[in-house]
């Protein structure tokens, strides 16, 4: 990443923020994790409290980023929710 501002545009647990950053890398686009050691420790604490992670990204890969991270929180969890099956 470049030495310009960066951006949270994510925070949550350590596994959903890490997948957001796979994501986004595989997109070209470069993101790091903020309290990933706060995270892995104190986990229950997530999200937005002391143990969120945070993903940051370079203020100027923004609007390129913005569609993915959108995608990422909406459709994260409708989709647990449709292969929901009550086993009797």
């Amino acid at each position: 990443m470049s030495n310009g501002s960066y951006c949270v545009v994510y925070y949550g647990n350590i596994v959903q923020a890490d997948l957001l950053k796979c994501l986004l890398q595989s997109e070209g686009i470069a993101a790091l994790l903020q309290d990933e050691f706060v995270g892995m420790i104190a986990p229950y604490v997530s999200p937005g409290g002391a143990g969120a992670v945070k993903v940051l990204i370079a203020e100027s890969d923004f609007d390129q980023a913005r569609g993915i991270v959108d995608d990422f929180v909406n459709r994260r969890e409708p989709k647990a929710r449709r292969n929901f099956r009550l086993v009797k």
